[in-house]
């Protein structure tokens, strides 16, 4: 469903390092140390060798001495930029020609380190440490960014059957990050609730228009139907691995701290946190806009004040004063 280019090795996986170099002693030696420090190592010893080696596995860096026996460093640097993905893996040179002309050439040939012989192999450790350490932050950065355009075109394409949420969901994500940053919500869960936050109403998909759009209260009928909306969004997130852990924003934001709430009517602490914490800006986002069963929406004051009065009944007393508190600040 995101389609990305597969980086050279998993998050779980020791990076691997591909050493180019015609000297076996020193490959050697930098193979141990690299290995005492966390790595998988393949050596190549020729240029050769070196493009057998790309063809078989895309290294996460590679070392790359700029003279071999059957041609140059510069070559290997090439067939690297060539593979696909290859553009990515950063490329430290080692040489012991020093001159800046020759340093300069082989920068703008695509390496990004230079490093010049002799070195202490612990220095050319750091360098690689620090160069998988900036792919690795980069990929996962043009990860989320590619999910997160995805998740944001399905939102659109939900609320876009419904005539009168347009922009909830892009709210909801905002008004949620606000109040998860002054609960103390460390990034990592700050992040899955910004995916959470925008497929809390997945489910309406499967809620036929003509209960979405119907002006004024609904039938008991329609009303059971229209609480299903939370468990067909959390069933329809748990069969995708990637999306599994934003089934608690999806399955609890409509259960309430007294118990009343659905699907499940949890009380209190028994509800996830982040149901409790969507619970709350999902209210006030809804009572803030008009909908079918409220035309006309209440102020940001009697919306506040509705919060207040239900802190303890639907919403988590700490969670709605914390919420309040920010709003009366002007941070929502």
């Amino acid at each position: 469903m995101f389609p990305t280019t597969p980086p050279a090795s998993t998050p779980t996986e020791p990076p691997l390092v591909l050493l180019v170099d015609d000297d076996a002693e020193l490959t050697d030696v930098l193979s141990t140390i690299f290995l005492h420090h966390g790595f998988r190592v393949q050596a190549a010893h020729s240029a050769s060798e070196a493009r057998k080696a790309l063809f078989s596995n895309l290294p996460d860096t590679a070392v790359i001495d700029l003279r071999l026996p059957d041609g140059s460093g510069e070559h290997v640097i090439e067939a690297l930029r060539r593979r696909k993905g290859g553009d990515a893996v950063p490329v430290i040179v080692i040489s012991a020609v020093a001159d800046r002309e020759t340093i300069a050439h082989i920068r703008a040939s695509g390496a990004d380190e230079y490093l010049i012989k002799p070195f202490q192999p612990l220095e050319l450790v750091t360098i690689v440490r620090n160069s998988v350490a900036r792919r690795r932050a980069a990929e996962n950065l043009a990860t989320r960014e590619a999910h997160l355009q995805t998740v944001r075109l399905l939102a659109k394409a939900i609320e876009a059957r419904d005539a009168y949420t347009g922009g909830h969901v892009e709210r909801v994500r905002r008004y949620a990050l606000k109040l998860a940053q002054a609960l103390g919500w460390p990034p990592s869960q700050l992040s899955a609730l910004e995916f959470g936050a925008l497929l809390h109403d997945v489910g309406k998909i499967t809620i036929p228009e003509h209960i979405l759009n119907k002006p004024g209260p609904l039938t008991d009928e329609e009303a059971r139907i229209m609480r299903e909306h939370p468990r067909r969004g959390a069933q329809m997130l748990a069969d995708l691995p990637y999306l599994r852990p934003l089934v608690p924003y999806v399955l609890y934001h409509h259960e309430h701290w007294d118990g009343t709430g659905y699907p499940e009517g949890l009380k209190g602490a028994e509800i996830p946190i982040e149901g409790r914490l969507l619970a709350v800006v999902d209210a006030y986002d809804a009572m803030t806009t008009a909908r079918s069963y409220h035309p006309t929406p209440m102020s940001r004051e009697e919306a506040l004040e509705e919060i207040r009065r239900e802190a303890g009944k639907a919403f988590d007393p700490y969670i709605a004063e914390v919420f309040i508190r920010l709003a009366e600040q002007g941070e929502i």
